[in-house]
Order: structure tokens, then C-alpha cells, then sequence
């Protein structure tokens, strides 16, 4: 049973977990100092607007003028762009009754900081559950032909873990500590 739950965190931290590099490390770290007062703010709306319904946010293009969003119930998750269903999208906004200025003010502080995409990820250690927000924010540029893009992601945590599978992946450099909240990584899906 330990584990499963030790498969359960470790298919959440390899969900895109390949490799972390020393600069890689610093640069998100500088990005995070750089930009934390609008990831602070970034992290409080998306928090508020998801407390109301689950849902997860980005842009789909570089130039940042393509969104999507995707809304999470209890059975369905759907997934609506602002390129290709944008009608769809505002009767999704409207339907689950999203506070407009909120979103809009989250999509500007996130285009400003470059933030590809903000979502919530659950895991559990030692048979208690804990959800984590993460943020994606660059392409990680890799010059080999034939190998999937990588992205970096900020991890935010509720509290300290101090669990020792989360210590191992710090030793093995596959998570990077920020701080005793914030963790970094990169992955191969920015969402």
C-alpha cells in the first residue's frame, strides 16, 4: 500500500519530469524573485475564481493571444480556446457564473509575466491527500533534434513537506527548492 502512494506522488512529479539542470535551476528561481509579486497575485485570483469551480488556465501560443481554458466538474472536464471556440468558452464563463474582471485580470497578469499555464495537481503521501498549484512559465531551449520540448514549473505548496520521497527527489535534483513553499522542476507538458 506505501507503495502505491509512493507510485501516486511519483507519476504526479514524472508527469513531465526529466531532467533539471543547475542553470535551469537558477533561472526559474530569478524568475520567481523577478516576478513574484504578479505570481502572488496571479496565484490569489486563480485561487479565488477556482474555489468557485475547479478549472485550469493558459495560452496556447507564444505571442500569448490564444487562451484556453479548461473546466472541471464532477463528471465531465471541458476544454474551450478563445481561437477555436470562443463562443463556447463565454457561454462556459457565463454557465458557471466566473467572476469576468477576475479572469480578465488573471489572463493580463499572466500574459505580462509570460505564464503559459496555472493548474492544480493532487498526490498523496502516507495516505493523506495534499494538492499542490503549479505554474508553467518558458520553454526550456533544447538544440537535439527529435526531443520533446521541456518547460519549466513552479511548484506551490500549502505547507512544508518534509516527507523523505520529496527529500530524494530534491537530492536527485529532479525537484529544485525555491524556498520552503515553492519547488521548481521541468517537465515535458507545460499543463
Amino acid at each position: 500500500m506505501c507503495q502505491y502512494k509512493v507510485l501516486v506522488f511519483s507519476l504526479f512529479v514524472l508527469t513531465g519530469l526529466s531532467s533539471c539542470y543547475s542553470t535551469s535551476g537558477r533561472k526559474s528561481a530569478s524568475y520567481y524573485e523577478k516576478n513574484q509579486l504578479e505570481i502572488n497575485t496571479i496565484r490569489m485570483l486563480y485561487d479565488s475564481l477556482y474555489h468557485h469551480q475547479p478549472f485550469s488556465i493558459g495560452f496556447t501560443d507564444k505571442t500569448f493571444k490564444y487562451y484556453v481554458m479548461e473546466v472541471t466538474t464532477d463528471t465531465l472536464r471541458s476544454i474551450y480556446n478563445n481561437e477555436r471556440s470562443e463562443k463556447q468558452l463565454f457561454e462556459t464563463i457565463a454557465r458557471f457564473s466566473y467572476d469576468t474582471s477576475m479572469l480578465k485580470q488573471l489572463s493580463t497578469k499572466m500574459k505580462e509575466i509570460e505564464c503559459l499555464w496555472i493548474d492544480k495537481a493532487s498526490f498523496y503521501l502516507d495516505e493523506k491527500k495534499d494538492t499542490v498549484t503549479f505554474i508553467s512559465f518558458k520553454s526550456v531551449l533544447i538544440d537535439k533534434p527529435f526531443v520533446e520540448n521541456k518547460y519549466y514549473i513552479l511548484l506551490f505548496l500549502k505547507k512544508k513537506l518534509e516527507h523523505p520521497y520529496l527529500q530524494n527527489r530534491v537530492k536527485k535534483g529532479e525537484l529544485v527548492r525555491i524556498n520552503d513553499l515553492v519547488y521548481f522542476m521541468i517537465g515535458n507538458k507545460f499543463r
